[in-house]
């Protein structure tokens, strides 16, 4: 289409979207007639604001309701769905295995996660109860569901699905951890002290696909609007 003796614009479908809406402003105005400096100006204008709105928001959190919203949505995925089963042989013996998570407090973007392993043995159940204290703008986007496989333990139904936030580079999750045995007639326990360790990651564990990305996604929303950034290109990283 010439819209001046032997002038013609060409919209590469492959440049930028903003080089793109230009041409498409610059097409607008010369049919209505309207001087393309008034167009350049008034474009740079709103891109430039557009822009600096954008980078403002990266990292930064979100309103105190936008955030309750979205760790409460986060509560309600993994409260009470993520539990896996899985079994395998010990000594010539079954043993089965039962991992939940429960998000028990929240305090803006700080969580406090417990996961119990619980591994029912003929001499008793033992018990391993591990309590992650985050705090979701130290981790990172995106959430990820993997699928986890081991060739010792099999899961009793569907699959063994883990939902992940990474941690930023350099820092850790603090948790502890602790452990307890009781006899197989239940007369006596046996327990032993809570320790201090750390790890790279906030992670529960699903057997069900969608429960898994449904959680991935309410994780992802409630890290982003507590100013979690993203995992840094490989390059990045020191």
């Amino acid at each position: 289409m010439n819209n001046e003796p032997g002038t013609s614009v060409v919209i590469n479908a492959h440049q930028p979207r903003p080089t793109r809406l230009r041409f498409l402003a610059v097409l607008v105005g010369l049919f209505l007639g309207v001087p393309q400096t008034v167009i350049s100006q008034s474009y740079l204008v709103t891109g430039q604001e557009s822009g600096e709105s954008d980078r403002e928001r990266l990292g930064k959190p979100a309103s105190k309701q936008s955030i309750a919203e979205a760790t409460e949505r986060l509560r309600r995925s993994v409260n009470g769905k993520a539990i896996v089963h899985n079994c395998h042989q010990s000594k010539g013996h079954d043993v089965r295995v039962e991992e939940s998570s429960e998000i028990t407090q929240i305090t803006g973007c700080d969580l406090i996660l417990k996961t119990r392993k619980t591994t029912t043995l003929p001499d008793g159940p033992r018990e391993l109860e591990f309590t992650l204290y985050a705090h979701l703008a130290d981790l990172t986007t995106p959430a990820s569901v993997e699928p986890q496989s081991f060739s010792e333990c099999k899961p009793a139904t569907g699959a063994i699905l883990k939902v992940m936030s990474r941690a930023q580079p350099g820092k850790r999750v603090r948790a502890t951890r602790r452990s307890m045995a009781e006899s197989a007639n239940g007369a006596s326990k046996a327990e032993q002290p809570e320790t201090q360790i750390a790890t790279g990651d906030l992670s529960f564990f699903f057997s069900d696909a969608d429960m898994a990305r449904k959680a991935a996604r309410a994780l992802d929303q409630a890290l982003k609007v507590c100013g979690a950034t993203e995992w840094p290109d490989e390059d990045d990283l020191p």
